[in-house]
């Protein structure tokens, strides 16, 4: 059962009841160059208040569809789901929001979507007021919010077109590639890496329109091909990434061509792009793909 949290105010800064943090020092966190902290800090928005630090269980309804909200925060731990509930009560997931992406809008904005905790969930929360104003009158400020938020936009949009356009076992490796970006990843030395998957089997399978057991088939299937090999129900030891992009016809994440390119390149790459890709939790210490691949048979499921 979906915790619900109901009528969130315009004008606070979240849920009253829940336990308020002051989170530590921004210059200790490693989100300190998320887009919202770098548009607070670094464009004149430093007289802000210090952000409040709030917790939501997993499984938390924070925002419901279509509420005025009234407050605006990065999220600093976990991942929330972007979500909707069809007329016959099955649920739909549009997107998953992961650390470094900005949560709730500016005051009498209304949420279009559900706004779920999927895992346990930490939200630095900003004073609403002061981020109002200073949207309205800091030209520099407004530009770097809204280039987060086109950026997250981006990230939605493509997730439509991979709902579209690929079948179901392409749409279940394309997660498992993009998840490279921005879920925890242990790098070895054969080049292989172990991902290690956050969310339910259950969101996967809702975030690529397919069922549990065609994930369960497509992860077997990996394994058959030497491409991965499951060494836990959420951890996985990716041995080609390149070859599952392959497959997916997708890009590889930004993070991960970056760490494949010599240490020169990669650093020239992420000057030129540094403001186009938001810092996470995850690759804070850290062309086009158009063939598919004959491993990549048309599943029918």
């Amino acid at each position: 059962m979906i915790q619900r949290e109901r009528n969130l105010p315009s004008g606070s800064i979240g849920p009253r009841h829940l336990p308020v943090h002051t989170a530590t020092p921004c210059r200790n966190c490693p989100l300190h160059r998320a887009y919202l902290c770098r548009a607070i800090f670094d464009k004149g928005a430093h007289n802000t208040s210090p952000p409040q630090l709030r917790h939501y269980d997993k499984g938390k309804l924070i925002v419901e569809q279509g509420t005025l909200l009234g407050f605006l925060g990065v999220i600093r731990r976990g991942y929330a789901r972007w979500s909707d509930f069809r007329i016959d009560g099955r649920r739909i997931l549009f997107g998953l929001a992961v650390p470094g992406d900005i949560a709730g809008a500016l005051p009498d904005q209304p949420l279009a979507l559900g706004f779920e905790a999927a895992t346990d969930l930490e939200i630095c929360i900003y004073d609403i007021r002061s981020l109002k104003w200073h949207f309205a009158e800091n030209r520099q400020f407004r530009q770097q919010l809204l280039r987060e938020v086109d950026t997250q936009y981006h990230r939605f949009l493509g997730g439509i077109w991979r709902y579209g356009t690929l079948n179901s076992r392409e749409r279940i490796i394309a997660f498992l590639v993009k998840a490279t970006e921005y879920m925890p990843t242990e790098p070895l030395p054969d080049g292989s890496l172990v991902l290690t998957m956050e969310i339910e089997r259950r969101d996967w399978a809702d975030l690529t329109n397919a069922a549990v057991e065609t994930i369960s088939r497509t992860l077997r299937y990996l394994e058959e091909k030497a491409l991965l090999t499951s060494i836990s129900p959420y951890r996985f030891r990716i041995h080609d990434l390149e070859r599952l992009a392959l497959i997916a016809g997708v890009e590889l994440p930004r993070r991960q061509r970056l760490e494949r390119l010599p240490p020169a390149t990669s650093t020239k790459l992420c000057d030129t792009e540094k403001l186009r890709t938001p810092m996470t939790a995850v690759n804070a210490s850290r062309t086009s793909i158009e063939s598919r691949s004959a491993l990549a048979p048309t599943d029918g499921s």
